[in-house]
């Protein structure tokens, strides 16, 4: 392909179809997906962890999905080689440093499946018996060896060879997205399609649970406002009290009687 040649309109959609033959590649893999995400759930249902794991730019895609999946919160972290991603000690010491046990699941991010720093942190997790799952285009490699789930899109080539494995980037990034949506929503976090475990960090949060009760609540502005500031502002428990009529603390204990997850709490309410 002499994508050098092309006019720009050309070059974009030579570009654009390759994007789009990513998607086609990941299909195969949803099965795999699927069990990585019930697997996760079970982790973090029975008070383990998600650990995301890479080293690189793997590193930064791992660290950006568990701060989109939960910020600042604990039930999905991000441990990324900082310095060091040779060294297969210091992937087996990151892992010890937070404690990761046989309760928690890892989900090792890595193009090669090569990386020293991620084989040891996956090699770890694989010897307490806990869950592991990997994202890698080569099937074979090493740290494919130590996984129960092997995420192995075929992606052929980049549109342009030299950069950081353009598509890898890009499959893993969809990957991780998909993961940590699915597990959203088995793990209580939505309700319909909306995310119920907003916090009100900021003006722009308290903004944002206000627009989800609602949606979620089919109510005013006022009514939301009111029942968020009624219950301190537990997105949860502000829609099943908008949905049901029950005041904070019985929609507190609903809620908490089944597990956070609102549609359930629902067939429970009086």
């Amino acid at each position: 392909m002499n994508i050098d040649r092309l006019s720009t309109l050309d070059m974009l959609k030579v570009i654009h179809e390759e994007d789009a033959r990513i998607s086609a590649a990941i299909t195969p893999c949803l099965t795999t997906i699927a069990r990585a995400v019930d697997n996760a759930a079970s982790a973090l249902n029975h008070g383990g962890r998600l650990v995301i794991v890479g080293a690189g730019p793997s590193g930064c895609i791992a660290q950006q999905a568990a701060d989109e999946y939960a910020p600042g919160k604990t039930p999905v972290i991000a441990v990324t080689a900082e310095e060091g991603d040779g060294s297969y000690e210091r992937g087996v010491a990151d892992l010890q440093a937070i404690k990761f046990d046989e309760h928690d699941m890892m989900l090792a991010v890595t193009v090669s499946g090569k990386t020293p720093w991620v084989w040891g942190a996956m090699r770890h997790a694989w010897s307490l018996g806990a869950p592991v799952a990997v994202i890698t285009v080569d099937a074979q490699s090493e740290a494919a060896q130590l996984a129960s789930m092997v995420i192995a899109p075929e992606l052929g080539a980049d549109v342009v060879a030299g950069y950081r494995n353009t598509r890898a980037g890009i499959a893993q990034k969809m990957i991780l997205s998909m993961i940590t949506t699915a597990l959203a929503v088995r793990t209580g976090r939505v309700y319909s399609n909306l995310r119920v475990d907003l916090e009100a960090s900021s003006t722009k949060w308290a903004e944002r649970q206000i627009a989800i009760v609602m949606e979620a609540g089919g109510c005013t502005r006022a009514q939301a406002k009111a029942a968020l500031e009624s219950c301190n502002h537990h997105c949860k428990t502000a829609v099943l009290m908008v949905l049901t009529g029950l005041d904070a603390w019985k929609a507190h204990e609903l809620l908490v009687q089944n597990n956070g997850f609102i549609r359930v709490a629902l067939q429970e309410a009086p």
